[in-house]
């Protein structure tokens, strides 16, 4: 339903995310998790559209989609 490839976001040189995949499944339960300063917020907010600048491509039932805002999520 939902797939995140290669996802990669950095801050003023510090990387949050390294090329990060994903995928997100019609009627399954998938849990993030990780240590603090991990990514986990920021893929989040990627995801939701709250971040729209960023490396790396989110498809949605198999067509590209760039969240803008989140609204648009």
């Amino acid at each position: 339903m939902l797939t995140a490839n290669n996802i990669t976001k950095k801050f003023a040189g510090v990387t949050a995310l390294d090329n990060v995949s994903l995928s997100f499944l019609k009627g399954q339960v998938t849990a993030v998790i990780g240590e603090n300063g991990a990514g986990k917020s920021t893929l989040m907010k990627i995801l939701s559209g709250v971040i729209a600048d960023y490396e790396g491509q989110l498809n949605l039932n198999e067509k590209p989609v760039r969240f803008a805002s989140v609204r648009e999520a």
